[in-house]
């Protein structure tokens, strides 16, 4: 059975750990995916906005590092109050060649996707396999409290500068905005963008207490 830790977005204590996101990514360049996930699991309030913008609304459980009915392990899960619905979150790191290489590709003039990158991108694909071909059995009863969830699937990779060579950011929202498995995006944001989304979600969301 997956083990959750409850939570609650407040607005003080929201701001306060944005600011920190904020501090964070101006002091690095080049940030390790460990220091990036330590850093989020200090701070439950990003863990909840994330699990949101994702697809989680009111957004009350989370947890890092939890196992997806056994066979897979997502960095992050966010999920509502009555567990009907799930925020499975991969996180790599972020660095100028996390989403595409550094040098370009003689023979077309274009950067290649980074193996980090398809690494990232094909575990949340791996996941969406495996939570639909467990959907309505008894693994998904026992693991989850119900034969059907709702669940979306992200990767976290990268910084927003590394976007601006070529054409590398239209490659990039293309292959978001175009992709579906089983009817599904995958979200995927650099880290740069997450906060600058996180930003407009807290927001909109400035009013709660």
């Amino acid at each position: 059975m997956i083990v959750l830790k409850s939570g609650q977005l407040r607005e003080r204590d929201c701001r306060s750990e944005l600011d920190e996101f904020a501090s964070f990514l101006l002091a690095g360049k080049d940030i390790k995916e460990t220091d990036l996930l330590d850093f989020f699991e200090a701070r439950p309030q990003l863990i909840l906005l994330m699990g949101r913008l994702v697809g989680v609304e009111g957004a009350t459980q989370y947890n890092n590092e939890t196992p997806i009915i056994g066979k897979y392990r997502a960095d992050f899960v966010v999920s509502n109050d009555n567990n009907s619905t799930f925020a499975f979150i991969e996180f790599e790191n972020a660095m100028e060649s996390s989403i595409f290489t550094k040098k370009i590709n003689k023979k077309t003039l274009a950067h290649s996707w980074s193996l980090r990158f398809e690494h990232g991108y094909s575990q949340v694909i791996d996941w969406y396999h495996h939570l639909h071909e467990n959907n309505g059995t008894q693994n998904m009863q026992a693991e989850f409290g119900r034969h059907n969830i709702k669940y979306y699937g992200a990767l976290i990779i990268g910084r927003a500068n590394s976007l601006n060579k070529s054409d590398c950011r239209h490659r990039f929202e293309k292959r978001i905005e175009c992709s579906t498995i089983y009817n599904k995006h995958i979200t995927c944001y650099t880290f740069d963008d997450l906060y600058e989304e996180m930003e407009l979600e807290y927001q909109i969301l400035s009013g709660f207490k």
